[in-house]
């Protein structure tokens, strides 16, 4: 009991901590901070692991407690790394609460399409992008491996507690794409999941996490 109480208070403190130095950071961004500033007003008495949570206990998965977040300031340098410029059209594949979606779209510039299966967070999205009436964010309450593609030059897929066959599913889709699509994946290189050569892996860096660094694989379809 005591262990999970500190586990829920270290997450209160990450959380406080990453909207302080977020706010901080991107102060200059009047419209992401509006936008993020609402969508944690929604994750205030419910926060994302709590909504992950409930939602895996009502499907029954095997693991209630896999869900996890990109800080925002380590999304900066994984888009700066990654090379996401405004002309990109960005999919995340496994958006989560939705924070990482306005932040490209606001402070990066770029089009996005935030995908993610989990109804709480798409709810809260798509309330925001309502109510901001923002263009260029599409969020779609879908699995990522029978979503449609079209359209993407970058790929960010934050999904480190994946199996084995999935990932391969997923390698398998994304080989599909055009020549030049970039894709960045957290924990793990598509590559070694098929067989024929299909990405060329441009750059491996750390970054922190709320659980620890993890690497960062940034590759391209050939």
């Amino acid at each position: 009991m005591l262990k999970l109480l500190w586990i829920a208070l270290k997450v209160k403190w990450q959380e406080c901590r990453e909207f302080a130095c977020v706010v901080w950071r991107f102060r200059s961004h009047k419209a992401f901070l509006l936008s993020y500033c609402l969508l944690a007003f929604l994750y205030l008495f419910s926060s994302p692991y709590s909504v992950s949570r409930r939602y895996l206990k009502w499907i029954d998965a095997g693991d209630v407690y896999s869900y996890g977040e990109t800080p925002l300031t380590s999304l900066a340098e994984i888009a700066d790394r990654t090379g996401i410029h405004a002309s990109d059209h960005v999919f995340e594949l496994g958006a989560g609460s939705g924070f990482t979606s306005l932040w490209l779209r606001l402070v990066k510039g770029c089009k996005i399409t935030a995908v993610e299966w989990v109804p709480g967070f798409v709810y809260r999205l798509k309330w925001v992008v309502r109510v901001l009436k923002l263009s260029g964010v599409e969020v779609r309450c879908e699995d990522y491996l029978q979503t449609a593609l079209e359209n993407a030059t970058v790929i960010y897929l934050f999904a480190s507690n994946l199996d084995d066959l999935t990932i391969n599913k997923l390698a398998e889709r994304l080989a599909a794409l055009p020549s030049g699509t970039r894709i960045a994946s957290v924990s793990y290189p598509l590559q070694p999941y098929l067989k024929q050569p299909a990405f060329d892996l441009v750059e491996r860096f750390e970054v922190c996490f709320p659980w620890g660094r993890a690497d960062v694989y940034v590759q391209d379809v050939v």
